[in-house]
């Protein structure tokens, strides 16, 4: 003859373990998926910043931009190219033909351009910032 005793405690712990594991993953993904929405619903986040050492340029965009947003940085920094396809991630300090050295990073609805003035001459700091102005039109549809 065997005798089980049921541990009320172990079982009302178990559920309460499982619950509030099921409530984080929800919680998660509605997360998730707010970020996909706010990224994918139009919303335009541009942010410049120009000091005596340093201009920096952040965007925040549609994912569908993108692909416009990198065909006009290329179109920019002729003869050179940095993306190949909308896919690319980039992570990466550049220089162009004409000695202009800056940093990007970019990835789909994501960018950021940062320009050393310090090392960098007067006409290529303005070929940046008219390269970001241009790309502020390009997100604002203009």
């Amino acid at each position: 003859m065997s005798i089980t005793i049921n541990h009320p405690k172990k079982t009302n712990n178990m559920k309460a373990s499982f619950f509030i594991a099921a409530f984080c993953l929800v919680a998660l993904s509605i997360f998730v998926g707010w970020i996909k929405y706010q990224r994918s619903n139009g919303d335009i986040s541009i942010t410049v910043k120009n000091t005596d050492d340093y201009y920096t340029y952040n965007a925040s965009f549609s994912e569908d931009l993108t692909g416009r947003v990198q065909d006009y940085i290329n179109y920019s920094i002729k003869p050179n190219g940095l993306f190949k396809s909308t896919h690319d991630y980039f992570n990466v300090t550049t220089t162009l033909a004409d000695k202009t050295n800056f940093y990007v990073k970019e990835q789909p609805g994501e960018l950021k351009i940062e320009l050393d003035k310090r090392k960098n001459s007067t006409a290529s700091y303005l070929r940046i910032k008219k390269m970001c102005d241009g790309i502020s039109n390009v997100l604002k549809g203009k």
